[in-house]
């Protein structure tokens, strides 16, 4: 989580960061919509709601960091 709370802080005002609780009961349907059960489980998505991508598991900063200025980088519609 240090990694994803770091890059958080580079991306203020480009990418929102929410986080949630595989444990906690009114997250049912984000579970159900993205098919998380474990952490880290890690959805990028354009404001429209379209997935763009998914990490599962451990991921590395520098991959991470890459797919965010990749959906930064993108128009907003």
């Amino acid at each position: 989580m240090p990694i994803v709370h770091g890059l958080e802080k580079q991306f203020a005002g480009r990418v929102d960061f929410l986080y949630l609780h595989v444990g906690e009961p009114r997250t049912s349907d984000a579970k159900a919509r993205f098919g998380f059960t474990s952490t880290p489980h890690i959805v990028l998505l354009r404001a429209d709601g379209t997935k763009v991508r998914e990490f599962i598991g451990g991921v590395e900063e520098a991959e991470l960091r890459a797919a965010l200025n990749q959906l930064a980088s993108r128009p907003t519609y």
